[in-house]
């Protein structure tokens, strides 16, 4: 059985609330896949940019990564 089929077959016994939210992820996933979910990516980031990019955030440039 291929890994498609047994998502299809788990999907089958899912009540419709999650089926739909299943359906979602697969969806996401293909997005991300075919390279539209870099083109969301650079939307997000143009249009919050005066958001992450002012004088008032400089202090966490530096703050350490774990």
């Amino acid at each position: 059985m291929t890994i498609a089929e047994q998502i299809a077959q788990i999907a089958r016994t899912l009540p419709e609330p999650l089926a739909r939210e299943a359906l979602d992820f697969v969806r996401f996933l293909q997005a991300r896949e075919c390279g539209e979910w870099n083109d969301w990516q650079g939307a997000q980031a143009a249009s919050l940019a005066h958001v992450w990019d002012n004088p008032a955030d400089e202090v966490w440039n530096d703050v350490p990564l774990r």
